[in-house]
């Protein structure tokens, strides 16, 4: 069913326009990425949505009774209360009725031969329980520890939170008013690798309407099944995910490519036959007429998309085999020690990213190895013939008093002005753009540039700290394909999962103040730690480290080990019986509960249908943990398969 649409809209600022004749339908249960360049409007568009802002002309129509929901409108906090008490004031409503529940139950206790009084107790039950009102605490806590938001901080005060932490904890309140539609901007950006992965699960099962601005190719893969590019003022859209709506758009821009081709190679070979027979008397007529198709004929243009950035990093000479060994490292500051004991050998070739949350000290293990700062501990060994380049991810290393032109040539004095002119053009910088200085220019300018640098010290081994950060979609797509053709060595943090996918060979996670490598891409660092959650999931510690597979497992096993596996599957086939049996047991206990509260005589009387629902309660409790037991044994089970 379609809950909104956009009709011919149109937005203008000044003479600018952003986009016009946008039109667009949203279903109830649609899964959209709203994609395209910084400024085209995409946020616009999502403020006409809320109504924050009105369209130059057209129209966006939703249907009555759908509220859309958007960060930016849910982020007004009373700063005096506690987190809890504030993610409480969504359910006020619901909290009303429970109220109004125990003060019946006070009413009905007193006269309990009153049947209006029962009556609007059932019905009040009936309305709490379907609102939620038996689920909605559960509701709260889940969303805050997935916000890592963990009970111990449930009772801060809001006014003392960081501003990172309030803009997570508007979301919480955001997903816990559960809009028909809700619409996000960025939703990704400050969010560490655990967060996003739980959001992204989160959202997969959300019951409302959702578009999502994006650059995080890795979220739309996941989440998105229909793609909204707005570019070049109108919006185009694609079904799929992000990696299909790629696929889609560069097949568009070949068949529009050749289309162009031959419509340029038909309108030559007309003005060269109009230029040779227009004067002749006995083909003028036949000129005239091919002038005058030439002129009504619609012409195609080429693909816009072919306007992209041009990046090519490559090696002056190849580094020795092993590029660089980190043993026993220890690092941080005189006052602080941010990570122990690090061991890590990256060798020719290899892409190892660097992942963890903000703060944890990746920034300072990548300035520790370009010897900005020392090693607190162990050591560090470098390989032959390194040429080692830096990516600084607070593009700090750029003069801001110099133009954009200068910044390049005092790096490399006898290029010609042509050239970096050329290069500069490359990577989108116009003839206006040369002669700005840095400190005029946007992130995703100064990022740019600094890649522009970087690619012309034809360095064999590249530091990168969240080179993504900045770039739009498409300048991201391009780095990606560079670092990929890339000759050298890479050691990079990043927090963008699709460009860590894409890239690496090897994870290195920092957390806790320890570092663990994992020997392969993001998705087999997915299924490591999935693995791991899966064993320490189990209610025995005995039985988690037992399932715990080793950190160099072999195809064979010793018999020592095959005995430990034969032992613990016996177990958990032995676990996954008896919590069947208790699940059966349970459900007959509740059957027999709901019967006996089903008699007419016990259903009018509080006095014995209080405790036999406070027995069902109980009992369903049980069954909820029983059945999450039983899934949990049998994941673990799966693993022996």
């Amino acid at each position: 069913m379609i809950i909104a649409q956009g009709h011919d809209l149109e937005k203008q600022f000044g003479a600018n326009t952003l986009f016009k004749h946008v039109n667009f339908s949203i279903d109830s249960a649609a899964r959209i990425g709203l994609v395209g360049p910084n400024g085209v409007g995409k946020t616009t568009l999502l403020k006409i949505m809320t109504g924050e802002e009105e369209p130059s002309s057209g129209e966006f129509t939703i249907n009555k009774g759908v509220k859309a929901g958007y960060i930016a409108q849910e982020n007004a906090f009373d700063e005096s209360k506690t987190i809890w008490a504030e993610m409480l004031t969504v359910f006020s409503k619901l909290i009303a009725i429970g109220n109004n529940m125990q003060q019946l139950q006070e009413k009905i206790a007193q006269h309990p031969e009153d049947k209006q009084l029962l009556k609007q107790y059932d019905q009040l039950q009936f309305d709490y329980e379907q609102q939620g009102g038996y689920t909605y605490q559960a509701d709260i806590k889940s969303i805050l520890n997935g916000f890592n938001f963990p009970e111990n901080t449930w009772s801060k005060i809001i006014g003392d939170l960081s501003g990172g932490e309030k803009t997570r904890l508007a979301f919480v309140k955001l997903l816990l008013q559960k809009p028909p539609l809700l619409l996000l901007d960025e939703p990704t950006n400050y969010l560490d690798l655990d967060t996003l992965d739980w959001l992204e699960n989160f959202l997969k099962s959300y019951a409302g309407a959702i578009l999502v601005v994006s650059h995080d190719q890795y979220f739309l893969d996941h989440l998105a099944t229909q793609i909204f590019e707005l570019q070049f003022g109108k919006l185009t859209a694609f079904k799929g995910n992000y990696s299909e709506y790629v696929a889609e758009r560069e097949l568009r821009d070949r068949q529009q490519e050749e289309s162009y081709e031959r419509q340029q190679e038909k309108i030559k070979k007309d003005e060269e036959f109009i230029q040779k027979n227009l004067a002749r008397a006995k083909t003028t007529r036949r000129a005239q007429s091919r002038r005058k198709q030439l002129e009504k004929m619609e012409r195609i243009t080429p693909p816009k998309h072919k306007n992209k950035v041009r990046i090519n990093f490559k090696s002056e000479r190849p580094s020795g085999k092993e590029v660089l060994i980190l043993r026993d490292l220890t690092i941080g500051y005189p006052e602080k020690t941010m990570v122990e004991d690090i061991s890590l050998q990256v060798n020719k070739g290899d892409r190892v990213a660097i992942i963890g949350p903000n703060g944890i000290g990746k920034s300072t293990l990548l300035k520790t190895i370009m010897k900005d700062l020392p090693p607190k501990q162990g050591s560090i060994k470098y390989g032959a013939s390194l040429d080692i380049g830096y990516y600084d991810q607070e593009l700090q290393l750029l003069d801001p008093s110099k133009t954009v032109i200068d910044t390049v040539w005092d790096r490399h004095k006898t290029m010609p002005e042509r050239d970096v002119r050329s290069i500069l053009a490359s990577f989108l910088f116009t003839a206006k753009d040369i002669d700005k200085t840095v400190g005029q220019l946007s992130g995703g300018q100064k990022a740019r540039l600094t890649l522009t640098v970087l690619s012309l010290e034809h360095n064999n081994f590249l530091l990168m700290d969240e080179p993504t950060n900045h770039l739009d979609l498409e300048a991201k797509e391009v780095l990606e394909e560079a670092l990929q053709n890339f000759d050298g060595t890479l050691l990079f943090v990043s927090h963008d999962r699709y460009f860590i996918n894409q890239l690496s060979n090897k994870i290195v996670e920092v957390k806790d103040q320890h570092a663990k490598v994992y020997e392969g891409d993001y998705t087999y660092y997915l299924e490591e730690k999935n693995k791991l959650t899966s064993a320490t999931a189990l209610p025995n510690a005995e039985q988690a480290n037992e399932t715990a597979a080793p950190a160099e497992a072999t195809n064979k096993l010793s018999y020592q080990e095959q005995k430990q596996r034969d032992s613990q599957k016996r177990k958990l086939q032995r676990q996954v019986e008896e919590t069947e049996n208790k699940i059966e047991q349970l459900e007959k206990t509740q059957e027999e509960i709901q019967t006996e509260m089903a008699n007419p005589e016990i259903a009018t009387n509080f006095d014995q249908l209080g405790p036999l629902q406070e027995k069902l309660s109980q009992i369903q409790s049980e069954l909820d943990q029983a059945n999450n037991d039983w899934e949990t044994a049998l994941t673990a089970l799966d693993e022996f398969k």
